[in-house]
């Protein structure tokens, strides 16, 4: 009967905490990233793309979405009806990206768009150039017709190691109550 009390203690004990941590965590990371959505996700040196994203109600009317794939290195996003802000940009030159990619750490054809809504939050999203890149022609250099994926896949922690040092200060919390509660109730019991 003591050991179902003690379990039962230590189960309820580790509930609570846990419920704590995860309402502290959620609390912390409430002012994350939005997407911003590119469509299309692919496309052609010098096409234009939609880019739109979905911010907090706001009396200003524009945003700026900024990405080394747009012509001037920005788009100009105004708020719509739906209270989206939205707008059109144009990838540069497939020379200038063959300089850009040249530059780039990595020999992927993918972009980054970002920027911020105006209570501060940011967002962020991608747009993939097609026929450039690390293909049958070398890095940087245009091939023609070649949008079939090729090389290796990059993976790698896909989110699942937080940075941010509340997190990590909450769960060695938690894992430091679980231990302690353990050896308390171990101890009472001998």
């Amino acid at each position: 009967m003591r050991r179902t009390r003690t379990a039962a203690a230590a189960l309820l004990g580790a509930t609570a905490l846990l419920g704590l941590t995860a309402a502290a965590t959620t609390a912390a990371s409430a002012k994350d990233s939005a997407p911003a959505w590119v469509s299309p996700a692919e496309a052609a040196p010098g096409q234009p793309v939609s880019v739109s994203v979905t911010c907090d109600t706001s009396s200003v009317k524009t945003v700026t979405a900024a990405s080394q794939a747009f012509v001037g290195g920005s788009a100009t996003l105004t708020v719509g009806p739906d209270g989206k802000y939205s707008g059109t940009a144009r990838l540069v030159s497939k020379e200038d990206l063959s300089v850009a990619l040249s530059k780039k750490s990595t020999k992927d054809t993918s972009w980054g768009v970002d920027g911020k809504c105006p209570n501060g939050d940011t967002f962020v999203g991608a747009v993939a150039v097609s026929g450039i890149g690390g293909g049958a022609g070398g890095a940087g250099e245009w091939v023609a017709g070649h949008d079939t994926p090729h090389g290796g896949v990059n993976t790698g922690v896909g989110g699942s190691i937080a940075t941010d040092g509340r997190q990590l200060a909450a769960g060695g919390a938690l894992v430091v109550a679980g231990i302690g509660g353990f050896w308390l109730l171990r101890r009472r019991e001998a």
